[in-house]
């Protein structure tokens, strides 16, 4: 609401417009979360092409959550526990190769309760040797209260397993 403010002994009008409720404002903090992961580790892969969980758990950073946890189904993930649903931008990065082969195909893509969301998919190739594919992808959720987005992985060139070596998954309100 606009208000307007005049004062005859100064001779001055004030007008005020409050703008909305934000990331600064006193009717809102925003939830948001982190986690990662920065130590190797191995993902079984079974099928080719075939998204699943890590089966690793990130370390949750509790000193900049605000609304969130560790999620506790697929533990490279977030849940969100601020007691009401929430639009977060979440971003999630791995950077990976093979145990074995070259030139292999993988990919990567967040995951809502478990069920990966195709629109968020990214593939990257692992070149050879020990290069590895960096893999990014980025999208924004409506996620319910305990609800949790994960990240997933496959192999698109074969069933051989992945060699995890760093990873990162974020998540932050957005205002609309």
């Amino acid at each position: 609401m606009t208000t307007v403010t005049v004062n005859e002994t100064t001779n001055t009008v004030v007008v005020t417009t409050p703008g909305p409720a934000g990331p600064s404002g006193a009717a809102a903090v925003m939830v948001r979360g982190q986690a990662s992961k920065m130590d190797s580790g191995t993902v079984d892969i079974t099928t080719q092409g075939v998204y699943i969980a890590t089966g690793l758990t990130a370390t949750f950073d509790a000193s900049t959550a605000n609304g969130m946890a560790l999620a506790t189904t697929n533990t490279f993930g977030l849940k969100n526990t601020s007691g009401s649903t929430k639009l977060l931008r979440f971003f999630g990065s791995i950077d990976a190769r093979t145990v074995t082969g070259n030139n292999q195909t993988l990919g990567v893509k967040l995951a809502y309760n478990g069920v990966a969301i195709d629109a968020t998919e990214c593939r990257a190739f692992t070149g050879t040797g020990t290069e590895e594919a960096k893999l990014v992808t980025s999208w924004m959720i409506s996620v319910a209260n305990n609800d949790e987005v994960s990240l997933f992985i496959a192999n698109h060139s074969g069933s051989g397993d992945i060699s995890f070596r760093r990873g990162r998954i974020l998540a932050s309100e957005v205002f609309a």
